[in-house]
């Protein structure tokens, strides 16, 4: 008996290490690729999720580069203004003011001396800068890029106080607009809950003239 002993034994241990030679079981296999699985899908979500907040912040960055070009041109042009053109409009701003030493034109160039005139609209998804009314070819420029739409409201100063008593769509007299309310909306807003971004441009307190 003692002997079968010592030989259940020996079959025994020849037995567990013919099982330890032949590897993984099955189920081990597929429990370590389940575990695999699940583990790299965590990689893989935090991943997309880390790429994901990198485009927003990137978007949302460059539109707020876009809408501060855009406020910077409107304002530093509009500002200037002595005069509008009467086909100024909801969709489109027309505005003259006299050239010379050390002014530009909305494209940035330098203006001669005599009258100067620009007109802003938004087309293709981008603001537009024009350098003569009627256009001519190669005079309007896009500026500034992913733009959807703009806006535009003309204060009327009615009691000539100097200031706007209300905005309006179409002026009935241009000599009593003295600024210009613009409603600028980008493609990518820095914020959802308010696309709309306001601007505000006092125009020269001058008396204002139509343009032929």
């Amino acid at each position: 008996m003692a002997t079968k002993r010592r030989g259940s034994g020996k079959a025994g241990n020849a037995t567990d290490e013919m099982w330890r030679a032949a590897g993984f079981t099955l189920i081990e296999i597929l429990v370590t690729l389940s575990i695999s699985a699940f583990l790299l899908s965590g990689v893989i979500s935090i991943f997309l999720s880390s790429q994901q907040s990198y485009r927003v912040k990137e978007a949302m960055g460059r539109a707020q580069e876009n809408l501060q070009l855009a406020s910077e041109i409107l304002s530093r042009t509009l500002s200037m203004a002595e005069s509008l053109h009467p086909d100024s409009g909801p969709d489109q701003i027309i505005v003259n003011y006299t050239g010379g030493a050390g002014v530009v034109n909305c494209l940035g160039q330098p203006a001669p001396p005599g009258v100067v005139v620009n007109r802003f609209y938004v087309g293709n998804q981008a603001l537009h800068c024009g350098t003569a009314y009627p256009a001519k070819p190669g005079s309007d420029q896009p500026l500034v890029e992913g733009m959807a739409r703009m806006r535009i409201r003309y204060g009327v100063d009615e009691r000539h106080r100097g200031q706007a008593d209300r905005y309006v769509d179409a002026p009935g007299d241009w000599n009593q607009v003295v600024s210009a309310r613009i409603t600028l909306r980008l493609l990518d807003s820095p914020s959802p809950r308010h696309p709309d971004v306001v601007l505000t441009v006092a125009m020269r307190p001058r008396i204002f003239s139509r343009l032929p």
